[in-house]
């Protein structure tokens, strides 16, 4: 391989990976770390307004001048950082934000203000992605030690704001015993205020503490000032089943507050709250079943609906099938492969409904039909570990399902090296595909344990990873069929077999290679993520005997290809492989249109018309208009160069 065809392949790589991310990053709204941190700055203060403005403001009247002027300095900082942030959704949350600063200023009641500064802050952290939730259970007899050293100075052993450095303080620490007001502060705001401090007085950031420590301390204060018998309580409460449905996972016990707990889902679940809060660990970081998780995305987006905020349905919809149901399919597709067709479909249909504004009547509707069917896979497998004959097939499955295509292409191109005697070139091809694997498996293990990569992101990033690979496969396809002539290949051989292949086609293959791996690795590894948790502790064998079986069939697939690839006849063989190499970039195109809808970012039409995911066939307007124009681009693409052969025998194409 030449200087300048290794050139070439960086640039590919480079080019592929950095779109990949692109896609990622655009998938979050992703910021600077200086707009992350205004972000956080602007629920940090959006939290204090909303616990603090009803305190100094009652019945038009100030009660505290200084902390009055205070919160309309807060309205205004507000404002004036979000001018900074990017879109999509800034012109929304700038309106919102000089709704509360007039109402703050017109001395508006505490709770109307409370409520308008809640909404907003929520508003911010979904436009933005804002991580909200700690990525595991915090470790709260770290906090206990943490407290002692940071913190009990100022705040004193017990909370109470009476620590030994607290005399002379303005304005006083915290008493994280005070009822009314630790009712009102939810975890992720103590967070924030451990992270971000507030600015003129003498709470500093403790930022240099890691992200485990602040969230173990936040939890820790949280927990200081609960009575010990409502605790009790709600410990017994949680023992019978009590709040299970509202605390599903980490992200509801952080982000509520104890006030909201028991005003949206009754007292119990306050005192649920008050003991999960001081043992994180009963609900850790799972988020129930994936099928639960569906349905509960699934109830606020129609909640959502019923509001007026559409873009917010839109996206819970989104979540719903992203972040839950997408992630049991594999286990589902073993015992009732029909109603899992029905899930995706009903719930692409009720995308599709949010999407015209359809009346509210048909959007519940359409939703409690969906539900249903969720109950019912939720039934068949949901609540209980799958079988170890199931768990099999899944991984199994899992496996063939997102491995064949990879392995197509992969076979592909090596066999095409071996015909053209250029074996020195496999080195690239394998080093395209083994960093393809690593690289992806890198990614899962960054979503996982260091950034939060939503389904959205997830399944953007492969729409665009499959659609560049369907360009890069259409343009290998041409230059293959190109040489499927006898005197083309003759020429080829002369002018290139001694020498190097041009530093574009080199580039291609090994970019495809790339490629075609890279788009699958994340997404197994999260699927069989998922399979581990569905199958109990004693599943893991079960899982391996079906990752053993996929991984023996791919195997045993590329060596079929491979052997009887190289023994055809020179037309022949880049006959089939051009045309191979040509369907699988329709297939890609099908698939990366599926994905990016599947994301969110384009509509989803159904039309009645059969789906074979394997083929990238999905009954949409979108995905089926795509497909049939890559579809035709490659048969055009064809037929001008076997006439462009017949008129010139002996030129070689463009691109050897």
């Amino acid at each position: 391989m030449s200087k300048g065809s290794g050139s070439a392949l960086g640039f590919w790589l480079a080019a592929v990976f950095a779109a990949a991310l692109i896609a990622a990053m655009e998938a979050h709204a992703a910021l600077s770390e200086a707009n992350l941190r205004d972000a956080q700055n602007i629920v940090h203060m959006l939290d204090y307004v909303s616990v603090d403005y009803p305190e100094f403001v009652r019945d038009g009247q100030v009660l505290n001048d200084a902390e009055y002027r205070e919160q309309l300095e807060f309205a205004g900082q507000v404002l004036a950082l979000l001018e900074t942030l990017p879109p999509p959704q800034q012109a929304d949350l700038l309106a919102q934000a000089a709704e509360l600063k007039r109402r703050i200023e017109g001395k508006a009641p505490g709770e109307e203000v409370s409520r308008l500064a809640s909404a907003l802050r929520w508003a911010v952290i979904d436009a933005y992605d804002l991580a909200v939730t700690p990525k595991r259970a915090p470790d709260l007899s770290r906090a206990r030690t943490l407290y002692a050293e940071h913190c009990a100075g100022c705040h004193g052993a017990q909370g109470r704001g009476d620590g030994p450095a607290a005399s002379g303080m303005d304005p006083p620490p915290s008493d994280f015993h005070d009822q009314a007001r630790m009712a009102s502060r939810s975890v992720y705001g103590l967070y924030s205020t451990i992270t971000l401090g507030v600015a003129g007085t003498p709470m500093a950031s403790f930022r240099h503490l890691s992200e485990e420590d602040r969230w173990a301390l936040a939890f820790y204060v949280s927990g200081m000032g609960v009575d010990p018998a409502l605790a009790e309580k709600g410990a017994a409460l949680w023992k019978d089943g009590a709040g299970r449905d509202v605390f599903t996972g980490l992200k509801p016990l952080a982000t509520l507050t104890r006030k909201e707990a028991a005003e949206k889902h009754g007292p119990d679940a306050a005192m649920v709250m008050a003991w999960l809060t001081a043992h994180p660990e009963a609900v850790g970081t799972a988020s129930g079943s994936p099928i639960d998780e569906s349905r509960r995305l699934l109830a606020e987006s129609v909640d959502a609906y019923r509001r007026g905020d559409r873009a917010e349905a839109q996206r819970l919809a989104v979540a719903a099938y992203l972040e839950g149901f997408e992630l049991a399919e594999a286990g589902l597709d073993t015992v009732a492969r029909s109603l899992r067709i029905e899930v995706e479909a009903a719930m692409m249909a009720y995308r599709g409904l949010l999407r015209s504004g359809a009346p509210v009547a048909e959007v519940e509707s359409k939703a409690a039909a969906i539900d249903v069917l969720l109950a019912r896979a939720q039934e068949l497998f949901g609540g209980e570990v799958l079988s170890p004959s199931a768990a099999a097939v899944s991984a199994f499955v899992i496996l063939l399902r997102e491995g064949l295509e990879a392995i197509l292409v992969l076979a592909a191109v090596i066999a095409f090296l071996v015909k053209a005697e250029r074996r020195d070139l496999l080195k690239y091809v394998h080093a395209g595909w083994t960093g393809a694997l690593l690289l992806g498996v890198a990614t899962w293990a960054m979503a996982s344990h260091v950034v939060s990569v939503s389904g959205a992101g997830r399944e953007l990033t492969e729409g665009v990873t499959a659609l560049l690979a369907a360009a890069i496969l259409i343009y290998v396809g041409f230059w293959l069929h190109g040489k499927s002539h006898a005197q083309a290949w003759k020429a080829f051989i002369e002018q290139r077999l001694k020498g190097a292949l041009s530093r574009g086609t080199v580039s291609a293959l090994v970019a495809v290679s790339f490629l075609a791996v890279y788009r699958e690795v994340f997404e197994t590894v999260l699927f069989y993520q998922a399979l581990w948790t569905q199958t109990g502790d004693t599943g893991g064998g079960s899982i391996l005997v079906g990752f053993l079986g996929g991984a023996a069939a791919l195997v045993v697939i590329s060596w079929g290809i491979f052997r009887y690839g190289v023994r055809l006849p020179i037309g022949p063989f880049f006959t089939v492989s051009s045309v191979l190499v040509a369907l699988l970039a329709v297939v890609f195109v099908g698939q990366g249109v599926a994905a990016l809808q599947e994301a969110g970012r384009l509509p989803a039409d159904l039309v009645a018309f059969p789906r074979v995911p394997v083929l990238g066939i999905y009954p949409t307007v979108q995905s089926l208009a795509a497909q049939t124009a890559a579809l035709l681009l490659v048969i055009a693409g064809f037929v001008w160069m076997q006439r462009a052969a017949r008129k010139h025998p002996r030129k070689t194409p463009a691109g050897a």
